[in-house]
């Protein structure tokens, strides 16, 4: 049987559009959210961790005193080393554009 010569409600009720209640909304809702929450886990987090991975040692937190700059800073954690490796190390992982610190700034220092 041709389609053509079928009576127009009979082609009609073959093709039914769907409606969504109120609890199909919700689950769409739901479903689309835990897509995204762990579309948002599997890269967002990832940078994260690779930040955290970079240092590549232990790290700790100094909150700077008056009349320390990063030299200093550098010189007590690591009395025998060269400051300078430190120097620029640190500034690598506080993002720092400058060697200025401010009293009372926090910043992450590799210890060893």
């Amino acid at each position: 049987m041709n389609v053509s010569t079928l009576p127009p409600e009979a082609v009609s009720a073959n093709h039914q559009s769907i409606v969504l209640t109120a609890r199909g909304r919700v689950v769409i809702g739901l479903i689309l959210t835990l897509m995204a929450i762990f579309v948002w886990v599997l890269f967002g987090s990832g940078t994260a961790d690779a930040a955290g991975s970079s240092s590549g040692s232990a790290t700790s937190v100094v909150v700077v005193q008056p009349g320390e700059n990063l030299w200093s800073i550098a010189q007590g954690i690591d009395p025998e080393g060269d400051p300078r490796d430190l120097v620029i190390r640190i500034r690598e992982i506080n993002a720092l554009g400058s060697q200025h610190v401010f009293p009372g700034q926090s910043l992450i220092v590799p210890i060893s």
